[in-house]
């Protein structure tokens, strides 16, 4: 299962776009980090914790589904995921039913998720991976809950104010700066 190959299915990409509620921070992170080009080998080796279950779990949920015919090489190295370009709406998108309308204009539901989010959300934890580990997820809880940029680099200066104590100021603001969503 290690050049597995797994990618998100339309199912996903909604949950993406919806943020339900109905995934743990961690099953979220891992469905995050599926993009249809790493292999299973690749996200272990970013130290996903408990990848295996989550990803049986997101299967399950008919949220993730294996490429077909295509694994990876055996010892291929941790990539970059790819930029993503803005969303478009796609036939493919219209198959998927609307979520029911939200009860209330001022609840959180109600706001329509940045969708430059996920593809920044893989950035960030890879490069926190790199600097907490296995406790990267905790650190960006917030980041990954965020729905709109504000919201998102909100959570960045948290993180920034954990990376102070970890790398020193100077440091810390440096790793950030490229971290934060422009306004839009």
């Amino acid at each position: 299962m290690s050049n597995l190959v797994f990618a998100k299915t339309e199912r996903g990409k909604a949950e993406m776009a919806r943020r339900s509620g109905d995934l743990s921070l961690a099953a979220r992170q891992v469905l995050i980090m599926v993009n249809g080009i790493d292999s299973v080998m690749t996200l272990a080796a970013r130290g996903l914790p408990q990848l295996q279950t989550h990803l049986a779990q997101l299967r399950e949920m008919g949220l993730i589904a294996p490429v077909p015919s295509q694994t990876a090489p055996p010892q291929a190295p941790p990539r970059a995921p790819p930029p993503v370009p803005p969303r478009a709406p796609s036939p493919a998108r219209a198959a998927v039913p609307p979520a029911p309308p939200p009860p209330s204009p001022v609840e959180p539901s109600a706001v329509e998720p940045d969708p430059r989010i996920d593809a920044q959300c893989r950035i960030v934890l890879s490069s926190l991976q790199s600097l907490f580990g296995p406790n990267a997820p905790d650190v960006a809880r917030a980041m990954l809950m965020a729905r709109t940029a504000d919201e998102f680099n909100a959570a960045i200066d948290h993180i920034e104010s954990r990376l102070i104590g970890h790398l020193g100021r100077k440091r810390a603001l440096r790793e950030t700066q490229t971290m934060r969503l422009e306004p839009k």
